[in-house]
């Protein structure tokens, strides 16, 4: 399990939410990632401002290197991309989402709380894996309609993609919002069993 925060945050902040997933998974590595661009104790993964027009561009060089460094953590503790999840909050969890759009095969289950897209899915674009979209119903930072873009968007070209909207959640990932998200999960996996499907969990 990778786990990618979000912006003006630091692994340190988000090791709450890891410790809880791991509690539902004990017999999972858990691997936190630290942001690429550093401010002090908190750090972000890309500039997200777009008055040059390059906001997305910027995404697309923070996935290529971030998918580097996961392919390096993969092959050092030997664990492929079948059992490798990706869980992002905000900015993590939209760089998550683009770093399996840009690099199949990366992972092969993506939890995103509170995420957007860097940019639009295109028509003939095929996103394969695992999309769980969690997102609180009164985010102000990124709003819920966010969620439900991606949703659209990934639904349409055929990705297998779920949304959960919920209902009194703002910007934060809270023990119910773990909850779901781990439920998400273990039923991918109990789907992926069911299938004859290899089981991308993490031993």
């Amino acid at each position: 399990m990778v786990f990618l925060h979000g912006a003006g945050s630091s692994p340190e902040a988000f090791a709450p939410i890891a410790l809880a997933w791991q509690l539902r998974f004990p017999g999972a590595v858990a691997i936190l990632m630290q942001g690429l661009r550093r401010f002090g104790e908190v750090a972000d993964w890309f500039d997200p401002r777009d008055a040059d027009g390059q906001a997305a561009d910027r995404a697309r060089s923070a996935s290529d290197a971030m998918a580097q460094r996961i392919v390096s953590v993969q092959q050092d503790v030997g664990i492929d991309a079948h059992r490798t999840i990706l869980i992002g909050h905000a900015q993590g969890a939209t760089l998550a989402l683009d770093m399996v759009r840009a690099h199949p095969g990366l992972a092969s289950i993506v939890v995103a709380y509170a995420g957007r897209l860097a940019r639009p899915i295109r028509e003939a674009e095929a996103v394969a894996g695992t999309i769980h979209l969690i997102h609180g119903e009164f985010d102000s930072v990124v709003p819920a309609v966010h969620g439900s873009q991606a949703y659209c968007g990934l639904s349409a070209i055929g990705t297998d993609v779920s949304l959960d909207i919920v209902e009194d959640e703002a910007h934060s990932i809270g023990q119910g919002l773990v909850n779901l998200g781990t439920t998400r999960v273990m039923q991918t996996l109990f789907r992926g069993r069911q299938r004859g499907r290899p089981t991308p969990l993490l031993h």
